[in-house]
């Protein structure tokens, strides 16, 4: 997604990263990905079990792509089991937004 991201902001759109994590954890994962997005904090996992991206058995964590309107409507939803994903997703996502 970071690659992306300017076309994303050329696009009025902002990415944000939400990590199942505590707000320290989060701030680390950030500056690791030198991210150019805000990485959120939800160390109750409360947007997790909303959108049901739970752990399977062996630790897997499912994550998604979700698209908000300016009204506060979810537009799309894309889970996804492999984090590595994002890339394609991330073009996807442009695809959709600027349709």
């Amino acid at each position: 997604m970071g690659r992306l991201n300017a076309e994303f902001v050329k696009a009025g759109v902002q990415v944000l990263v939400i990590l199942g994590d505590t707000l320290e954890r989060a701030g680390r994962y950030a500056e690791s990905l030198k991210a150019p997005f805000p990485v959120l904090a939800d160390p109750e996992r409360n947007i997790y079990h909303q959108f049901e991206l739970q752990k399977n058995f062996i630790g897997i964590q499912h994550t998604a792509s979700v698209i908000v309107d300016p009204n506060g409507v979810i537009t799309y939803i894309k889970r996804a089991m492999n984090p590595m994903t994002w890339l394609q997703e991330s073009k996807e996502l442009i695809r959709i937004i600027l349709s």
